[in-house]
Formats: structure tokens, C-alpha cells, sequence
């Protein structure tokens, strides 16, 4: 799915936490949103997730049902039940205790499917995406059980059995040791599924993200390739900080060494 942020913002409480945003994640790919506490991500996810309606700009989509070229339609428009089969969000977990198994839990992605007689067309769809998420050894699992980096996984999977073609994270390596992160940044960049991920670490986003946005107070502040984007100088401006950008030996791609100063005087 093509996604088109075109001048998008909107208020909250009167003051424009998303303003002017002009973006064209590339299709097929992960995007990284960077920015510090308070920049915008988690509202620009939900406009462009059709949960906030703009109300400057437009986000766009292209139109699920049209073949090729697909002409775009504003993703706020689009019938909840249709955009729920084309747009998986994971909002930042929460810790709140449901009755339900995990498998169970996964089944509520397959919600959009489902005929009005509560019957799932596809009925290996749960399996196929605990199975992708490397979560089908919890399936019997209760919810209440789970540790926080289990619940992650779980979240991931209930995302993917909506099979989105615009997948967006929001903080999806919260609560997950080194190693799953790496394999969940890994397997979600392989996809090949339109995604936008919100991050906090530099690092991840420069070693699995095709294309990053740094927002800065509602704003975005730069837009491209980690290794174009992530800069020192952009490091100071957005995040208060000092610096150096390496190489990684293996990979040529970007890592970022703070200055353990710290916060720089600005």
C-alpha cells in the first residue's frame, strides 16, 4: 500500500502536536519515526492510522479495492471495517489484565473477516501469524501469564493476522531484550509490508530502517536514508545532544556514539 502524508496535522488541547507534516514512506519498506518524548509520533501514527481525522493536510492511501494504478483516497475516509483489513496499528502496550488466552487474543485481528455469524474464512489465519511472530509456543498461554516482552510478541501477532498492507508500530521493541529486538526489527523489515515504526533508539532505526522521519516539536525536521538523516549536527538540533556517526564494520551502516557529556548547552 502507497501512504502519502500531505501537510497533515492536528491539534490536541489547542496546541498543534502534529503540524505541516509532509511524507512518502517508501512502499514495501520500514520506516523509522524518530523524535524525542513529545515530538508527535504517536499522533501522527493515529492519523495516519484513520483513528484522527486531520485537520490540516490529508493523509493518503492507495485505494485497496481499485487495480493498478490505484488512485489514493484520504485514510480517515475509508470504511472502519475495510480499513481495518488494510491497516494494522499496535498502540504502546498496556498492562490491562484480560480473561482471554493468547490465542485468543490473536483471534481479535481476524475481527474485520469475520462473517456476521462469528465464523473466520480462514481458519489457519491465527496460527499463520502466531507462527510469524515466533509466538505459537505461547498460544495456550492465559494473557495474564505473559511477560511484558511475551505480551509485545503477542500484540505483533494479533497486528499481523489483520495480513495489513500498512502495518504502523508504536514502540514495538518496548519491554524486549537485545535479542528480540533485533529479531522483531528483522522479521517486520522483511516483511515487505508498508510499515511505520516509531522508535527511541538511533541505532535500531539506522541498522533495519530503509527510510527514517525525525519529527521535532510536531515538525518534520529531516526525511530520507539513516545515512543521509542521522547526523550529528541533526542529533544536536533534534535530541540536545553531542555525537559522532561511525560505521558499523559489517554492515556499512550508520551507529551512532553519544558524547557522554550528555545534554550540550543550547
Amino acid at each position: 500500500m502507497e501512504l502519502t502524508i500531505a501537510g497533515a496535522g492536528t491539534r490536541l488541547g489547542g496546541r498543534w502536536v502534529v503540524d505541516g507534516v509532509d511524507a512518502t514512506p517508501p512502499a514495501g519498506a520500514l520506516t523509522g519515526l524518530l523524535g524525542p518524548n513529545g515530538a508527535g509520533k504517536t499522533t501522527l501514527l493515529r492519523l495516519v492510522a484513520g483513528l484522527l481525522a486531520p485537520e490540516a493536510g490529508a493523509v493518503l492511501v492507495s485505494d485497496p479495492a481499485a487495480a493498478d494504478p490505484a488512485p489514493t483516497l484520504p485514510v480517515h475516509t475509508m470504511p472502519r471495517r475495510v480499513r481495518a483489513r488494510h491497516v494494522a496499528l499496535l498502540e504502546q502496550s498496556s498492562d490491562a489484565a484480560v480473561p482471554l488466552s493468547v490465542r485468543e487474543v490473536v483471534a481479535l485481528g481476524r475481527i474485520p473477516y469475520r462473517s456476521l455469524w462469528g465464523a473466520d474464512p480462514d481458519a489457519g489465519a491465527v496460527d499463520r501469524a502466531l507462527g510469524a511472530a515466533s509466538a505459537e509456543h505461547l498460544a495456550d498461554r492465559a494473557w495474564s501469564t505473559l511477560s511484558g516482552g511475551e505480551r509485545q510478541r503477542v500484540h505483533v501477532a494479533r497486528a499481523l493476522a489483520q495480513e495489513p498492507s500498512l502495518l504502523l508500530l508504536d514502540e514495538p521493541t518496548n519491554h524486549l531484550d537485545v535479542s528480540a529486538q533485533l529479531a522483531l526489527l528483522g522479521f517486520v523489515r522483511d516483511l515487505g509490508v508498508t510499515t511505520v515504526a516509531a522508535l527511541h533508539d538511533l541505532n535500531l532505526a539506522a541498522a533495519y530502517c530503509e527510510h527514517v522521519l525525525v519529527l521535532s516539536g510536531g515538525r518534520l525536521a529531516a526525511a530520507g536514508p539513516p545515512a543521509d538523516v542521522l547526523t550529528p549536527a541533526l542529533v544536536r538540533e533534534v535530541y540536545g545532544v553531542d555525537a559522532h556517526v561511525l560505521t558499523h564494520p559489517m554492515t556499512g551502516r550508520p551507529v551512532i556514539a553519544y558524547s557522554p557529556t550528555g545534554t550540550v548547552d543550547v
